[in-house]
């Protein structure tokens, strides 16, 4: 697999992996028919409770030996499957074009969106979502199962190495159109998705400003989020190096130089990576958003399965 490009082929494998990921059972909203349970009554597949018959009941559903029993007309209401709406916001910012090793978060970010992406056809549900790059962004709307999995591989597939070629041009000095922010991306999101809709995203999240917090609550109101964090491990820590060097460091507003032979300018790069994860989890905490944080470093299945194996105790 490349380090630094996406391809098609690349992505539908992950196809015959996404069965490790189908974790989520949370009650669905939507008002189509699938593979979630629904806390709307109606006819079903599932039964719920027998209650009195109210005006506006469907006389299908009367529970006729009940009724012959008491004497008063009992009706069985079901919960009803249904089909939920899936959105991935997919995030190939600037920040996410680079890796210091296994490959670019970026990459990473396009892999996990295929594995995602793929659990979903097991659910039944219907695909759509936004991606955001620094030359433009793509709206997609849900659609079912695999016609709307392989819209959205295609498109980050295209997006993504189209980016690569273009920032490329922009290096040599050619105009840049302004990127598409987070907090434009999750405001188009709020207007793009359904009540009730899952909602994954894939981010390093160096972009999480106030405007996008704001929006991020706003969505979490009436949805279920879960955050994905892609992060390269130089982000987190400086490799101990015995050579005097220098390395050019940014937090997106200031710059500056560390030395990873000095202990001491390592301490200190730790301590503030460590104040910014700190912070990244307290956001996502005080919005009950679910964060996982996926490294650009390895291999994403192992660590998939890693996470797994701790959450069963292993």
């Amino acid at each position: 697999m490349s380090a630094i490009e996406v391809t098609i082929k690349e992505l539908q494998q992950y196809s015959y992996q996404a069965n490790s990921v189908l974790a989520n059972k949370t009650l669905a909203r939507a008002q189509l028919a699938g593979g979630h349970l629904s806390p709307i009554k109606g006819r079903g597949m599932e039964f719920n409770e027998c209650r009195q018959y109210q005006p506006g009941d469907d006389i299908r559903s009367i529970d006729w030996r009940i009724t012959a029993r008491t004497g008063k007309t009992y009706c069985k209401l079901f919960s009803e499957e249904k089909e939920r709406h899936v959105y991935v916001l997919l995030d190939l910012s600037s920040s996410m074009y680079f890796g210091s090793q296994y490959r670019l978060k970026s990459v990473q970010a396009c892999h996990l969106t295929a594995l995602l992406a793929w659990a979903t056809k097991h659910k039944s549900d219907r695909v759509g979502g936004i991606i955001i790059g620094e030359f433009g962004h793509k709206e997609l709307k849900p659609q079912r199962q695999q016609r709307g999995i392989m819209q959205l591989l295609n498109e980050t597939v295209t997006l993504h190495n189209a980016q690569l070629s273009q920032k490329a041009l922009a290096s040599d000095g050619n105009d840049v159109p302004t990127p598409e922010s987070l907090a434009g991306a999750l405001t188009r999101l709020r207007i793009l998705c359904k009540t009730g809709s899952h909602i994954m995203i894939i981010s390093d999240f160096l972009n999480l400003d106030d405007k996008a917090q704001k929006q991020l609550a706003l969505l979490k109101r009436h949805n279920e989020i879960e955050a994905w964090q892609i992060f390269d491990p130089l982000e987190l820590s400086l490799p101990h190096i015995k050579a005097n060097v220098r390395l050019a460091v940014s937090d997106g507003q200031q710059h500056g130089f560390v030395s990873p032979g000095d202990a001491s300018s390592r301490d200190k790069y730790q301590q503030h990576a460590d104040i910014k994860q700190q912070a990244l989890r307290q956001i996502m905490n005080r919005y009950g958003i679910r964060h996982h944080q996926i490294s650009s470093g390895e291999s994403l299945l192992n660590q998939i399965k890693n996470k797994q194996n701790k959450s069963k105790g292993k």
